[in-house]
């Protein structure tokens, strides 16, 4: 779902079943995935002290809001439910745009980009963002980089 071919998460719990070898599901299903999905709840992040932001995630967070994270990453979801080109597609996926995936959780959920090529979050900002389309951090320094991180792995 990262370029957006599915507009919901419906319509991709359908698709995948509908697509599923050998097997006809019913729509109740359907529905029961639906129903499971709707009701997960966000796990805090490891990252949180005593369920808050470290001083080194509070400092991130003014270099999250500095480095334009936010002109995608916005919202209490972290995303604009948007496509942008961010410069990160490779073969077939040069110059695509993909769906702005959310922060909440990112901590779990490496490795990061489309197709996993970046271990960490440290690559996503700064290996694979030569050109500052996935935000500003080519000019951000080392401690910089560290307290962002930090923040968006709190989310």
């Amino acid at each position: 779902m990262i370029t957006g071919i599915r507009d919901r998460a419906e319509t991709a719990v359908r698709a995948g079943l509908r697509y599923i070898q050998f097997s006809v599901r019913p729509e109740s299903d359907a529905r029961a995935i639906d129903e499971y999905l709707r009701a997960l709840k966000p796990v805090p992040s490891p990252y949180l002290v005593d369920g808050h932001l470290s001083a080194t995630a509070l400092r991130g967070k003014d270099v999250f809001k500095r480095a334009n994270c936010t002109h995608c990453h916005s919202g209490p979801y972290f995303t604009d439910l948007k496509k942008h080109q961010v410069g990160t597609g490779i073969g077939n996926e040069i110059n695509r745009s993909f769906d702005t995936p959310t922060l909440i959780e990112i901590w779990r959920s490496g490795p990061y980009l489309y197709d996993g090529r970046a271990a960490d979050m440290r690559q996503v900002l700064t290996r694979f963002n030569p050109e500052d389309k996935h935000g500003t951090t080519t000019n951000l320094n080392e401690e910089q980089i560290n307290d962002l991180i930090e923040y968006i792995l709190s989310r």
